[in-house]
């Protein structure tokens, strides 16, 4: 699939060269030390030459950085000019260069230089990171250079390649498979490797001549077709169905959701960056809507989505920066008032638009995994910070689903322990029920893992979803967080009734609950005569930067 990819960028390249200076023809070549070879893109399965023996002139001319005119003879041809332009030195594998000819004699002005030089630069980093790398250091009985996904500058690239041809009417499909980061952690690494292989295969079964797939990073890939406006949705509908179809991997069948963003008939000056930052903002609204659909860029969008990138790539410098900081809410034994821990919560001071609320940048941290560099930042500095309180005194660190199902997770967890000089046992982590979702072995053994080393364990949010009680009695932990929308909903016969049976069960099975969002002394009063054991909320602390002063505060009052 990336292979099929690399053609077309690769003869995209090729012609933009050729329609940026008319009448002469570009070539491309891998080189070995002693031999040099034709690729040509435009020929199925990338057909080449034969290796023949290198020129002495042009032998020479690949010591240089720089364009070098030699005699087109070299390559059994008579053009009156000719002209070759190395391509970056790779660390394995082949090298190669481009060749322009032209039959009319040309002068080597700085233009052409440039022209050339950019091109090169191109065909450098698709080479360098591209199963057209791995196919020809395999026929060329070298080294191999490592095939990997088509990064998102060459994504650009490709884009603006496909828009800039002059009959193209192309659309931009970007598809990001649902909920992929949870099922390859359940079916292992190698398993989720096939996986991304079959679905770009199947993409493949879906064009026409013309038309270009890749795999950008992750589960995503951008597929670029030319069609009319009444073909659009058809065909993006195509595209989401065969991606549904069963598939059989690692010996079980596999279901497969997808989301996609689509771009239709972008403006070629619009530029392949700003093309791609469209459909990506296109594809976040699909998400939001339910997933496994398609959403269509849409003009208004823009200023929204120019936003959210930059706010993307502040979040990313944001921890360097030092802009990040962590506050702290209290939570309080209800039987006795006193305070018994605090939860660590992320702050962002954005040096444009002030400090910004944790709803606003923690879900783009999950939707682009940046939560996963930033929620070991949160457990690291967390556990630093405690090592100055009480030992009585817990702090409870968030954990994404994101990041709980990464194979190295516990051995996180305990490093920064180690690190910090903290007891594990004053160490709580809330799991959300987003985890919780996937009930199956692996949650369990990791759940086990954490409580092993002796990690607490906090059901965070409980009860969004009412068949959190089956979990209870199943799952290991210490502590339930009851959601803040059933303490305000305590009026509710119903929810009343729910309420009293999570609490029962949770007696039995010896854990905690505390009543998130507590506001009011009545609220506060009630949840004590239920059996809640702890509350947190605005009415027993607000978030501090500096936990130790509460500890001077009067106890919380029945």
């Amino acid at each position: 699939m990336e292979i099929r990819a690399d053609v077309d960028a690769l003869a995209a390249l090729l012609k933009m060269v050729g329609s940026r200076w008319p009448g002469t023809e570009t070539e491309l070549y891998v080189t070995r030390p002693d031999a040099m070879r034709r690729i040509s893109p435009d020929e199925p399965g990338l057909a080449s030459r034969a290796w023949v023996p290198l020129d002495t002139e042009v032998n020479a001319a690949l010591s240089s950085v720089g364009c070098t005119r030699v005699d087109s003879r070299a390559f059994g041809r008579s053009d009156a000019f000719c002209v070759i332009q190395p391509l970056r030195q790779p660390r394995h594998g082949p090298g190669g260069f481009l060749l322009l000819f032209d039959p009319k004699r040309r002068r080597l002005g700085p233009a052409l230089v440039k022209s050339l030089a950019v091109a090169a630069q191109v065909a450098s980093q698709i080479r360098d990171h591209s199963g057209f790398c791995q196919m020809q250091a395999n026929r060329a009985g070298e080294g191999v250079c490592e095939a990997t996904i088509l990064p998102r500058l060459e994504a650009q690239q490709l884009i603006e390649a496909v828009l800039a041809e002059e009959t193209s009417r192309a659309s931009v499909y970007l598809i990001d498979l649902d909920r992929f980061h949870a099922l390859n952690a359940v079916l292992g690494e190698a398993a989720g490797d096939q996986l991304l292989a079959a679905v770009g295969a199947r993409l493949e079964t879906c064009l026409s001549p013309g038309d270009h797939v890749a795999r950008l990073y992750g589960d995503r890939f951008v597929v670029l077709a030319p069609r009319g406006p009444q073909e659009i949705l058809p065909f993006a509908n195509r595209l989401l169905e065969i991606i549904r179809r069963p598939l059989r991997i690692a010996d079980r069948t596999v279901m497969l959701e997808a989301s996609m963003g689509i771009v239709a008939h972008p403006i070629v000056r619009a530029g392949g960056e700003r093309v791609l930052t469209q459909a990506q903002e296109a594809l976040r609204r699909a998400k939001r809507e339910g997933r496994n659909r398609f959403a269509m860029h849409e003009l208004q969008s823009d200023a929204i989505s120019l936003e959210n990138s930059r706010l993307e790539l502040d979040l990313a410098e944001a921890p360097r920066r030092g802009e990040l900081r962590l506050v702290y809410q209290p939570y309080v034994d209800l039987r006795t008032g006193a305070l018994a821990g605090v939860e660590a919560l992320m702050r962002w001071t954005h040096p444009r638009r002030g400090e910004l609320a944790p709803a606003l940048f923690i879900p783009l941290a999950e939707a682009t995994g940046m939560i996963l560099p930033l929620g070991s930042w949160v457990l690291r500095t967390a556990l630093q910070a405690a090592r100055s309180w009480p030992e009585h005194l817990t702090v409870s660190v968030n954990v994404s689903a994101l990041q709980f199902h990464q194979p190295n997770f516990v051995g996180e967890v305990v490093d920064a322990l180690a690190t910090s000089g903290v007891q594990a046992a004053r160490l709580e982590l809330e799991i959300t029920e987003t985890v919780l979702m996937r009930d199956n072995p692996q949650t369990t053994a990791q759940l086990e893992a954490l409580i092993a080393h002796g990690v607490r364990i906090a059901l965070d949010d409980f009860g969004t979803g009412y068949s959190a009680l089956a979990y209870l009695g199943r799952l290991p932990h210490h502590r339930i967080k009851l959601d803040r929308s059933f303490i305000h909903d305590l009026g509710n016969p119903a929810t009343l009734e729910l309420v009293r049976a999570i609490l029962a069960l949770a007696r039995q099975t010896g854990v905690g609950v505390t009543a998130e969002g507590v506001e009011r002394p009545d609220q506060l009063a009630r949840v004590r005569r239920l059996g809640f054991t702890h509350a947190q909320g605005f009415l027993t602390g607000m978030p501090v930067s500096d936990p130790l002063g509460l500890l001077d505060e009067p106890a919380t009052a029945g």
